[in-house]
């Protein structure tokens, strides 16, 4: 078991007895996974909605594609105004539909994080690990709200060019810097309770990598904190379209459970749920 057996969020403590999912709702036109699908009000509402139907404990929504290739932390991502225009409505919809529904910022921009909490949402899911904005880490300890810290090699733009990480060390790369992060966050006023961690499957790693590093989720307890694994449809999974990479996700995810994972963010959700009660059977 990776950590406590608790999450504490702004106003909240989330179980983590079982494993939790945390549904993907993104609100941009360009996702690598639903192509912007559900860019709309209209349509990322009834998407949100739908994923809590289908048994999603959390819902985690973002403004900016943070896909291979993207100019996400750059001089030439969206701006922060684009940003929260995007999300902002659609975190008040949700509330005011659902108002027990628990709800995660997808931003590395400590002003979005700001007014999304404000707004509602329980945390903030930082894919920079707080490193792309050097305010986030104080804002999220003035807020008091739930944080997952993430392992990321360098920028998305700069992901295709980095050097390969040798096999046998990329558990214990991740794990190294993902205790800085953490020293770092804490240092900034950050409860540990408040903290989940995530290695970033897909997020600077290639291929294989990922499935190294995988296998060496153990060495994370080290760090004595929740675990989140986020590989849904991920390239590196395989499969030329929707329906294989969500299959290959449920292994994933579930040999991810096995090994100490208590929160995936996934876009089935309901094809998760099953996936988990099939393999506690």
């Amino acid at each position: 078991m990776f950590g406590s057996r608790e999450w504490e969020l702004r106003s909240r403590t989330l179980c983590l007895d079982k494993p939790l999912l945390m549904g993907i709702v993104n609100v941009t036109p360009d996702s690598f996974s639903d192509g912007g699908r559900f860019f709309s009000f209209d349509d990322g509402v009834r998407h949100a909605l739908s994923l809590l139907e289908d048994g999603a404990d959390i819902l985690d929504i973002g403004g900016e594609s943070t896909r291979p290739g993207s100019l996400a932390g750059t001089a030439g991502a969206i701006g922060a105004n684009e940003e929260k225009r995007r999300i902002l409505p659609l975190i008040e919809a949700v509330l005011h539909a659902v108002p027990k529904a628990v709800l995660s910022v997808d931003t590395y921009r400590a002003s979005t994080a700001r007014a999304a909490i404000e707004a509602g949402a329980q945390i903030v899911n930082d894919v920079s690990g707080m490193l792309w904005d050097p305010a986030m880490a104080a804002t999220c300890a003035e807020l008091g709200c739930g944080v997952v810290v993430m392992h990321t090699r360098g920028l998305p733009s700069e992901w295709a060019s980095q050097p390969p990480i040798p096999q046998e060390e990329i558990a214990a790369l991740v794990l190294r810097e993902l205790r800085e992060r953490i020293a770092f966050v804490t240092a900034a006023g950050i409860a540990r309770e408040r903290l989940v961690i995530d290695p970033g499957f897909g997020f600077g790693k290639r291929g294989q990598e990922n499935l190294e590093l995988l296998q060496g989720l153990p060495l994370l307890q080290e760090l004595g904190l929740p675990l989140l694994v986020g590989a849904s449809r991920k390239g590196f999974l395989g499969g030329s379209g929707i329906e294989e990479r969500d299959a290959a996700t449920h292994a994933f995810h579930a040999e991810a459970v096995r090994l100490g994972a208590r929160i995936l963010r996934v876009h089935d959700v309901r094809g998760a749920c099953e996936s988990l009660a099939q393999r506690s059977r």
